[in-house]
C-alpha cells in the first residue's frame, strides 16, 4: 500500500515543478520613455490595449485548475500535472497595465492628442474583480426590489 502511494506521490511532486510556465513580464518604464513623441505613445498604448485584451482571459486559472485537480484525484495523480500553478498571465498583464498606466501620464504630461485610444487608467485585477462584484450585489438588490 505505501509503495503504491509513494510510487504515485514522488512523480505528482517532481512535475509540480512544471505547472505552468514562468512569466515573462515586460519592464514598466524603458529609457527614453519620457521623450517618446506623441505618435509613438500613442501607438504603444494603442498596442498594449490589444494585448491585456488578449491575455486577460487566461489570467483566471481557478475553474481550470479545480478540473484538472478533480481529475487528479481520481486518476491517481495525473490530472495534477497539467495545473497551472505560476499565474504566468496574471504577472505579465500586471505589468502590461503598469506600463500602459505610466505611458499615460506621459501622454498627459505632452497633453497629447489621443484621439482612437482609450486613454484611462487601466485597473489591477484586484480591483477589476471587486468592482464587479460590486455591480453583481447592485444588480441582485435591484432584483429584489422590484
Amino acid at each position: 500500500m505505501r509503495k503504491s502511494i509513494c510510487s504515485v506521490l514522488i512523480p505528482a511532486v517532481f512535475f509540480a515543478g512544471c505547472a505552468g510556465r514562468q512569466a515573462n513580464p515586460m519592464p514598466v518604464y524603458l529609457p527614453g520613455d519620457e521623450n517618446r513623441s506623441c505618435e509613438g505613445l500613442k501607438a504603444e498604448i494603442a498596442q498594449l490595449q490589444v494585448d491585456m485584451a488578449r491575455i486577460l482571459p487566461k489570467t483566471d486559472k481557478g475553474l481550470t485548475n479545480a478540473l484538472w485537480a478533480g481529475a487528479g484525484v481520481f486518476t491517481l495523480g495525473i490530472g495534477f500535472i497539467f495545473m497551472d500553478l505560476k499565474d504566468a498571465e496574471k504577472i505579465e498583464f500586471d505589468a502590461m497595465r503598469q506600463r500602459h498606466n505610466r505611458l499615460l501620464i506621459y501622454a498627459a504630461e505632452k497633453d497629447c492628442d489621443m484621439v482612437g485610444v482609450r486613454a484611462e487608467e487601466i485597473p489591477s485585477l484586484k480591483q477589476q474583480k471587486k468592482k464587479a462584484e460590486k455591480i453583481l450585489k447592485q444588480q441582485k438588490q435591484e432584483t429584489k426590489n422590484k
